[in-house]
């Protein structure tokens, strides 16, 4: 009797594809984890910064306050001194006639460096 020879079929090649595919995780889990850490550490770095813009802005905010409350210490009306024997009166200059809405005008200066361009009054125009 003949008995049938059987032959061994090839190793299926599924195994070094598995084995490839593990490779190429192995690899690239550890760069998504450099990129993680990376990008944690540059939205740490830009939170701090927005503190401390944030702390600049409220003293550059307080600097404009004092400037602006200091200004308007002069413009408040003081105390007359009276004159000496050695000093001559000098005579008070006419009060001025004119209607307030020009005078208000005149009194708006251009901002300045400190001030903003939205705080100050537009002048209104009367149409004729």
């Amino acid at each position: 009797m003949e008995q049938p020879i059987v032959e061994a079929a090839p190793a299926s090649r599924n195994r070094p594809q598995g084995l490839v595919i593990l490779l190429v995780l192995l690899v690239t889990f550890p760069l998504l984890a450099l990129l993680v850490r990376e990008q944690s550490r540059v939205i740490e770095n830009q939170r701090l910064l927005i503190q401390q813009l944030s702390i600049d802005s409220q003293q550059l905010n307080s600097l404009r306050m004092r400037e602006l409350h200091n200004r308007a210490k002069p413009a408040a009306p003081t105390a007359k001194v009276p004159p000496t024997d050695t000093q001559k009166p000098q005579p008070s200059a006419p009060a001025e006639r004119k209607s307030p809405k020009r005078h208000q005008s005149k009194q708006n200066p251009t901002p300045g460096p400190q001030e903003y361009p939205g705080t100050r009054p537009l002048p209104v125009r009367k149409s004729a």
